[in-house]
């Protein structure tokens, strides 16, 4: 059940959604963030989702939280949150109407630019939301795949094996594109590829060091791709093409 909140003339969209795997306790902790949240508590709101958060991936939790944080006027919170919502179910409509509204409030207007690269293409077909996705991709192919070859050992005839045989090994091949986007999937819920900047504002400068050229300042909420990293600082790459580097401490892992 998805229902609507309204803040001041903005609309908030709030999910309502049950935990997918029934657990009481965690059903328990979902429904008291939705009580608090329409009861204005949004701090304590935010904590009940963050125990869930905290044991489970879990799109609703990740959203609500990411409106509770919006409520409390911590963007970067709020981005923070949503972005993790987005990696689960990247096309849900609400959840970009919501992005649409926070973006309106970040300080900073980063304008993509139009890019032909394959990573960004990969991106918009990889990730946790796409896992089931692909693993439903993989296991169907190479059910027909077998199907046929099994066809071709037992049944077919002579003239008609190296037609089977061609069509068994296409089948085995589109699995292993199946395969392959499981595997890349995997790779973006295991190695986190973006961060959300946390701090009110700071610096991005030339070099991994406090003593490097400032190139340009972020504000809180704004969302970057990871270049590169060391133990203290972050190379960031915005939409809009700009590169530098960011201390570790000022941004968070979405």
């Amino acid at each position: 059940m998805t229902r609507m909140l309204s803040l001041a003339f903005l609309a908030l969209a709030f999910s309502g959604t049950t935990i997918a795997q029934p657990n009481n306790r965690l059903d328990s902790a979902f429904a008291e963030g939705n009580a608090l949240y329409e009861a204005g508590n949004h701090q304590e709101a935010l904590e009940a989702y963050s125990s869930i958060l905290a044991t489970h991936r879990h799109f609703a939790s990740e959203f609500n939280a990411g409106n509770c944080a919006y409520k409390m006027g911590n963007l970067g919170l709020a981005r923070l949150h949503y972005e993790r919502a987005k990696l689960i179910e990247p096309k849900n409509k609400d959840l970009a109407a919501n992005l649409t509204l926070l973006e309106a409030k970040i300080v900073d207007r980063i304008e993509a630019v139009p890019s032909l690269r394959l990573g960004t293409w990969l991106s918009a077909w990889v990730g946790p939301g796409m896992l089931r996705s692909w693993g439903c991709w993989a296991i169907l192919w190479w059910t027909i795949g077998w199907a046929l070859l099994m066809w071709r050992t037992r049944r077919a005839s002579r003239d008609s094996k190296s037609t089977l045989a061609f069509l068994a090994a296409g089948c085995m091949g589109l699995g292993m594109v199946g395969m392959f986007g499981v595997q890349q999937s995997l790779a973006v819920t295991q190695t986190p590829d973006q961060v959300v900047v946390m701090s009110p504002r700071e610096n991005v400068v030339s070099t991994p060091s406090a003593s490097g050229t400032v190139l340009f300042q972020l504000h809180e909420g704004v969302c970057a791709g990871i270049v590169s990293r060391t133990d203290d600082w972050v190379e960031i790459e915005l939409d809009n093409g700009n590169v530098g580097w960011i201390a570790n401490a000022a941004v968070e892992d979405v």
